[in-house]
């Protein structure tokens, strides 16, 4: 949108709007619109957002509230309707409007969702900010991103492309079968189940050495415990008794435990989960960094190397965690006399007009993943940098090496149009330093 046009915002009202100011032209069909305008009765669900959004001019468009319960995305809030909060929300969609004058247009639609996201902090002048939200089942939630450009996997992966840079946050715990993380932490019997826990003394009888439950002592009229076991009574503490210790009595069995199950009572489904099997997810807040305001302006994504096609793909590990594998699994090989396959691959696609290496291109890399997937086992592992890929293969001998290879191989002449050229280098002979040396040679 230009400047001149801009002057007029075109403005779509989802609400009782019945005059606006005359540098507004009020579109009464969802289609080519600039600006919300939204009272309190207004649905702006991430679906809805996505329809309007299709509509719209541009699709960084500007939402304004007026009422009360807004969203936490709403560009802004005011308290009621009137001539003066609509002339300050048409002050405000211009300014907004020439920040997005400053956004270019992506240069192709596989694009669009990340460019989107990154240009929305650059208008909005913003971070990802994560937040609980009790409402959704992940409890959490980037608020002042709009629900339909917002996406923790995209988040993540402008990050490893060095567009965002990150600091933790939290980490929350999931249901191991419908993935909420709206849970119930609770103990549990471990027989029965139950959580009908009760903590109770554990009473000890010096004379005949009985310990047990203090619920297990009968008491006199007189409240003094009797020991089940020899039927003495215990009338002075530190002389017939003590109280070494505290248990869990479950009223449901009975049973007597120290140390209770502990799990995540899905508030969605009521599956338990053992907290120690619960998926885990790390939230971070992500703010921009200078190649991630650069690629607004120039509209077009770098393309990245195979660590950021592979970062979601289960066997990839980052550096930190694949040199720990690495020395544990070559040293647990040489002790035990066990084979182990170590090989790296690399991509050679030449260099382009400015000199810089070629990489290989989405659709090559998407057909990667997918023969990995058909070819690693569960205990093979890689790290990936640049255009390398160095695979780790436990209980693997030089045959079964080379088979892999080949498999690979076949894979990528079959299934690759844009015909990669690559090449192999076996380094099972090679000590961990040695391997991290032919790593950071690409680094």
């Amino acid at each position: 949108m230009t400047a001149d046009q801009a002057n007029e915002l075109e403005v779509l009202p989802i609400g009782m709007f019945e005059d606006l100011p005359e540098n507004m032209y009020r579109v009464e069909t969802p289609k080519n619109f600039s600006v919300i305008l939204c009272d309190e009765h207004a649905n702006l669900s991430r679906d809805a957002l996505i329809t309007l959004r299709a509509a719209a001019r541009h699709d960084l468009f500007p939402v304004y509230w007026f009422g009360a319960n807004p969203p936490s995305f709403a560009d802004a809030v005011f308290p009621e309707i009137s001539m003066q909060a609509l002339q300050l929300a048409y002050r405000d969609a211009q300014e907004k409007y020439r920040r997005i004058g400053h956004v270019a247009a992506p240069h192709n639609d596989e694009d669009r969702g990340a460019l989107n996201l990154l240009a929305y902090l650059v208008t909005r002048d913003i971070d990802a900010v994560p937040a609980w939200h009790p409402g959704s089942r992940n409890a959490v939630t980037y608020a002042r991103l709009r629900p339909d450009l917002a996406s923790r996997s995209l988040l993540s992966q402008l990050h490893r492309q060095g567009m965002l840079e990150r600091t933790f946050w939290r980490k929350t715990h999931m249901c191991r079968k419908c993935s909420s993380a709206r849970l119930n932490v609770a103990e549990h019997c471990p027989e029965c189940r139950s959580s009908n826990l009760v903590e109770t003394d554990i009473v000890h009888h010096f004379s005949c050495g009985h310990q047990g439950p203090q619920n297990a002592f009968q008491l006199t009229a007189g409240g003094r415990m009797i020991c089940p076991s020899c039927e003495q009574m215990l009338n002075h503490f530190g002389v017939d008794y003590d109280k070494p210790g505290r248990v869990e009595l479950c009223q449901n069995c009975q049973t007597v435990t120290e140390e209770p199950e502990v799990n995540f009572e899905c508030l969605d489904c009521e599956t338990l989960t053992p907290s120690d099997e619960a998926p885990q997810h790390d939230w971070y807040q992500y703010s921009l960094t200078s190649l991630g305001r650069e690629t607004v302006i120039s509209g077009r994504l770098p393309v990245p190397g195979l660590e950021t096609a592979l970062g979601s793909f289960e066997p990839s590990k980052d550096y930190a965690t694949f040199v720990a594998l690495l020395d544990n699994g070559l040293s647990t090989a040489q002790r035990y006399g066990r084979p182990f396959g170590v090989c790296a691959m690399r991509f050679d696609q030449g260099q382009d007009d400015d000199h810089q290496p070629r990489l290989v291109n989405a659709a090559s890399r998407a057909t990667l993943i997918k023969l990995l997937r058909e070819i690693l086992r569960d205990s093979d592992f890689l790290y990936a940098e640049g255009e390398q890929i160095v695979f780790v293969f436990p209980e693997t001998d030089a045959g079964q090496l080379d088979a892999i290879i080949r498999r690979i191989e076949d894979g990528l002449r079959r299934n690759m149009t844009d015909q990669p050229e690559c090449r192999f280098e076996d380094w099972s002979d090679r000590t961990v330093r040695d391997i991290l040396r032919g790593i950071r040679d690409v680094r």
